[in-house]
Order: structure tokens, then sequence, then C-alpha cells
């Protein structure tokens, strides 16, 4: 039998894929922290601080990143889908025209729960870090908001974890895929960014983050 190497190509660089396990890991001790007690609720407020950098990160990846992590890349119009849907086989070399939408809906329902999380209060115990810079009616907002998105996305997850394994099931292998990266690929390789961007953009998006949460102690 070849070695991986000679029959497989690349297509999810490292920074994307430490992206979604981080992400996953992430997302688990939210959950776990504020729905079953696991930790403390300060922990779900450092993994929301992390994350939001993650989400910055993988938005600021999908412009400049690899060619298989750019949206422009994988996100396709209605009659891509309905091809795709038609035909039973999927066309694109890295997403479906479905899987990159899901993508940019998962993102988005990401970034609202965590957004949300920043201005959300019991009023007795936890205070989101923009609370003081927001008046009782807009956090009340939000923390309302908070609540039903995270519902929406344990759903959103749901269908997400249940397509994988159905994909799973038909031989597709996308977990061990985006454990190495590898796939079968016909055609010419895509295009790798260096990892020093990734740092880069990383350090930025941190930095980002660090700089609105002491604005809002400030």
């Amino acid at each position: 039998m070849r070695a991986m190497s000679d029959t497989r190509t690349l297509i999810w660089d490292l920074p994307t894929r430490l992206f979604h396990w981080s992400l996953v890991l992430l997302v688990v001790v939210q959950f776990g922290s504020a729905k079953w007690g696991w930790l403390d609720m300060q922990w779900h407020f450092y993994g929301g601080y992390a994350t939001l950098t993650l989400l910055l990160f993988r938005i600021v990846w999908g412009l400049v990143g690899s060619e298989s992590a750019r949206f422009a890349n994988f996100l396709r119009g209605p009659a891509a889908i309905m091809r795709e849907l038609r035909d039973a086989q999927p066309a694109a070399r890295t997403h479906s025209a479905l899987g990159g939408w899901s993508v940019l809906l998962m993102l988005l329902l990401l970034s609202l729960v965590v957004l949300s999380g920043l201005a959300t209060s019991d009023d007795i115990d936890w205070f989101g870090p923009l609370t003081a810079k927001l008046d009782a009616q807009t956090v009340r907002f939000a923390t309302h908001w908070h609540r039903r998105l995270t519902d929406a996305l344990m759903w959103l997850i749901a269908l997400h974890v249940i397509a994988i394994a159905g994909y799973e099931w038909r031989g597709k292998r996308l977990v061990e895929a985006m454990l190495h990266g590898r796939r079968e690929l016909a055609g010419a390789g895509l295009r790798i960014v260096s990892k020093r961007r990734a740092l880069l953009v990383l350090v930025v998006c941190a930095v980002s983050v660090y700089t609105l949460l002491r604005w809002s102690n400030g």
C-alpha cells in the first residue's frame, strides 16, 4: 500500500484544523459551565473571550488564509446548491455548497452568542464585561437573546453532528481529514498559506479582544 502522502493532498492547513478542534473544546467547556455546572461561571467567561478571539481569527483567515479556508472559495449561490442536490455529488473540492453556507451560519450564530454574552447578567452573581457600559434594558435584551441563541446553537450543532455522521457512514472520513488535513483530490493542490501569517492574525485578534475587555473595565 502506498503512503498517504503519495495519494492524498493537504487540504486543511494546520491553523484551520487547530481552530476547529479548539472551538469544539471551548464550546463544550462553555456549555458544561453554564448548563451543567461543570466549572465555575468565570470559566464560562474565559471560554467566551477565547471563542471570540478564535471567531475573529476565522473571519480574517477566511479572507487572507489558505485557499480551502477562504469564503470566496466555498460560498456559492443557489444554482450550485440545486446542482449538487440534483446530482447527489458535491462538485466542490473542499466544502459542498450547502456545507459552505452551514460553516458561515455556524460562525454567525456563534458570534451572536458570544457578543450577546458580553452584555449578559443574572443581576446577582455574574456580569458580562460590557454590562457596566450599557443600560439595564439593553442588558436584559442581550441576556434574553443569549439564552435563546444558545438553544438554537445546540440544535445547529446537533444537525452538524448528524450530517458528519452521515458522511462518515458513506465513507467520506471527514473527521479523519480534519485531523491530518489530507484527502483525495483531483487536479492541482490547493494553495496553503504560511503559518507565520496565521500566527500574526491570531495575535492581532487576541490583542483586539484584550483591548475591548480593558475598555469595558475602564
